[in-house]
């Protein structure tokens, strides 16, 4: 196998963070991260949000979030699942409204430079009309609905994974509890597609 294959196939998101993290360069990696993360992240939070403008404020947290707790990274979960776990729990947060927020006192230039190219990127989150219809019934779900749907179906995310980004523990009963949750979400959507027209019923 040449190197250049070997190298290519190395330079996976975990490898750059593990590598600039052991190298003490926390900045650097947060760009790893939010430069490959980022614009689905901020789709992710426009989902269960519900609203671009709190989601964009609620991305230049998780991007502080992240610069500040990578030292304390350990690697127990995959970064896109720790990354997603942080954006949850900031989102939770912001919803419960400002006193229940961490204050966020660090806003480098570096993690300014980062949130502004992710909101660049937002454009491809901005639905088209043939999507308005799934927005529109996606909307009436809870927020941990969305976030359970969105991971699962747009993030393609494991079940462990799902399990772990929404704190409910990644047990064998708690899986089975999210997959039954999932199959009555995808349920409650395909009823209304038929009920709407868009699906053959």
């Amino acid at each position: 196998m040449s190197p250049s294959v070997s190298e290519a196939r190395s330079d996976t998101l975990e490898d750059r963070v593990a590598t600039l993290c052991a190298r003490g360069d926390h900045g650097a990696a947060t760009a790893a991260i939010l430069r490959e993360l980022g614009p689905g992240l901020c789709g992710y939070l426009i989902a269960i949000l519900r609203d671009e403008d709190a989601a964009q404020d609620v991305l230049a947290d998780v991007a502080v979030h992240v610069l500040t707790a990578l030292p304390r990274f350990r690697g127990e979960s995959t970064v896109r699942t720790w990354t997603y776990r942080i954006a949850w729990r900031t989102a939770m947060r912001n919803r419960r409204g400002p006193q229940h927020r961490r204050a966020i006192a660090l806003r480098s230039s570096l993690a300014e430079q980062l949130i502004a190219e992710v909101r660049q990127s937002t454009a491809v989150y901005r639905r088209a009309a043939t999507l308005h219809w799934l927005e529109r019934i996606r909307a009436e779900l809870t927020p941990a609905d969305q976030s359970l749907l969105t991971l699962r179906l747009d993030r393609d995310m494991s079940w462990s994974e799902v399990a772990q980004v929404m704190g409910v523990g990644d047990t064998a009963i708690a899986v089975a509890g999210l997959r039954k949750r999932y199959e009555r979400i995808k349920d409650r959507l395909r009823k209304a597609a038929v009920r709407d027209g868009v699906i053959a019923g």
